[in-house]
């Protein structure tokens, strides 16, 4: 049905389609060039149009006359002349593109025409009058002011002319006064009707001229306005950004201080084992060379020096496995890096990495997660995951300096390929009217107390995009506030691999 309507429209308006091409014929080479003045074109095609359709009715007239005084008599001679002068301006028009002189030269051969044909029918009483009339009411169309004017003032000229000889040649009907007085009237009122069709016409194309650049203008302080909003956007997003790694580095460099902390005493204890295990040994060797060593003395520094050994080993061992955590997470945070990994021992070294900031709050963690639960992704996301929760416990869920709470871990299965974690505290809880906020960027209940508003908000983010799960915030038996994250085995970015890998050739046909 569409493709009905839309044709039946095109035989609508192939006859504008065509006498455009046909107009631009016409037009002179230049204007003719891609970015031509669109003002200048418009006038240049409108002239070219109203010239056409004087050519047209020309040789409709002419025909008509010809008809019926001959091709050969003088009216017809005249409008044939009249019709040639047209398109040879036509065709000056396209060659040298004087719109100008053209209309001055069809004016006055229009004119001369008005003038002999008045004289050949009866002058003042010549049933052509009307026509003339209804030309001289079309020059506003085309024309300016000036135009108006100039072509109404010859006719004047004619129409005076032909009065006045008429009357000395005493071939003036009995009404030619009233007829001459009515032919004024009437001309006066073209002219009075053209000038102000002309005002009206100039108005209109100011106004729409104004709106014209006022919408320009518009479209331009709308592209700057949408410019500087696209350019504030992106500064917000990379300063939201930054922000967020910002947070991501404080949370890493929290835990590089409680780690150095932690590690200071068995470092220490290390070092003043080896101490006196030096001083003992110098003692021993001062015996033994003064020829004063017994028995019970190497004795007593045997069981010293086991002492002191197992001191240092037990001590070196506690700082090797704390630093050895603290890289593994360490290293996890800042690389991004994707491996395989075990759920619980790895939230173990998590925990063990803040295990000096949880200690310093007075809090204890519980860890209920099955052994083998692997996971193909992003340990340092995890990582970040099970810090910003309990960074958040420590600073938010107890304000009122409560100590000994309670931070619990509880993972398990809810399929082959969906682990379900959930988080959390007895303390103080989250209102239930902040659950949709909290998640939000820069939101925060200590705005002014350290609180930044990111913390949950690039945990979310870790989540629902790294991680590829979802995470729920509600209230916890306990009281406090708890996180429920869900999520897949396998991260987004890797196919999962067959459960059996084997091939089978079992339905292959042997040929």
């Amino acid at each position: 049905m569409e493709g009905v309507r839309m044709g039946a429209d095109s035989w609508r308006l192939w006859p504008a389609r065509a006498l455009r091409k046909v107009t631009d014929l016409f037009l002179p080479a230049p204007m003719r060039q891609r970015g031509f003045d669109e003002k200048a074109l418009l006038r240049g095609r409108a002239f070219i149009r109203v010239t056409l359709l004087i050519l047209a009715g020309i040789l409709v007239l002419y025909s008509v006359w010809a008809i019926k005084y001959g091709p050969l008599a003088p009216g017809s001679l005249a409008w044939a002349a009249y019709g040639v002068l047209v398109g040879g301006n036509l065709v000056l028009v396209r060659l040298f593109g004087c719109f100008h002189q053209t209309t001055v030269a069809n004016n006055l051969a229009g004119l001369s025409l008005v003038a002999f044909l008045l004289h050949q029918t009866d002058g003042i009483a010549s049933p052509l009058l009307p026509l003339f009339l209804i030309t001289l009411s079309t020059t506003g169309n085309f024309g300016g002011n000036r135009s108006i004017l100039y072509f109404s003032a010859g006719f004047l000229a004619v129409i005076c002319g032909t009065y006045g000889w008429q009357i000395y040649a005493g071939t003036a009907p009995h009404d030619i006064h009233s007829r001459f007085a009515i032919l004024l009237t009437a001309l006066l009122m073209l002219v009075l009707a053209n000038l102000s069709a002309q005002s009206a016409r100039t108005r209109t194309r100011r106004m729409l001229a104004e709106a014209h650049d006022a919408a320009i203008e518009g479209r331009r302080r709308a592209e700057e306005a949408q410019a500087a909003a696209e350019k504030a956007l992106v500064e917000l997003q990379q300063a939201q950004a930054q922000m967020v790694l910002q947070e991501k580095m404080a949370s890493l460099g929290s835990m590089v201080a409680g780690v150095a902390h932690e590690v200071n005493t068995p470092v220490g204890l290390a070092v003043t084992g080896a101490s006196q295990l030096r001083a003992e040994t110098a003692t021993i060797m001062a015996l033994a060379e003064q020829g004063k060593m017994r028995r019970s003395s190497f004795d007593e520094y045997l069981k010293v020096v086991d002492e002191l050994a197992n001191l240092i080993e037990k001590n070196a061992t506690r700082a090797a496995d704390l630093i050895e955590s603290f890289k593994e997470v360490a290293v996890d945070q800042s690389s991004d890096a994707r491996r395989p990994f075990d759920l619980r021992s790895y939230v173990n070294e998590v925990l063990v990495s803040l295990a000096p900031r949880i200690r310093h709050a007075g809090h204890m963690t519980e860890i209920f997660i099955p052994d083998g639960i692997r996971i193909d992704g992003y340990p340092g996301a995890m990582a970040q995951v099970v810090t910003n929760l309990v960074i958040n416990s420590v600073v938010h869920a107890y304000p009122d300096g409560k100590r000994g709470g309670r931070l619990r871990l509880v993972a398990s299965r809810l399929d082959d390929e969906i682990i379900e974690l959930t988080y959390s505290d007895d303390g103080r809880g989250i209102p239930r009217e902040l659950w949709s906020r909290i998640f939000e960027p820069f939101f925060t209940t200590r705005r002014g107390l350290g609180g930044s508003g990111l913390g949950l908000h690039l945990l979310y983010n870790i989540v629902t995009v790294r991680m590829g799960g979802t995470v729920r915030v509600g209230a916890a038996p306990q009281g406090g506030a708890m996180f429920t994250l869900t999520f897949p085995c396998i991260s987004p970015g890797r196919l999962p691999e067959p459960r059996d890998s084997r091939l089978s050739t079992d339905h292959v046909a042997v040929q």
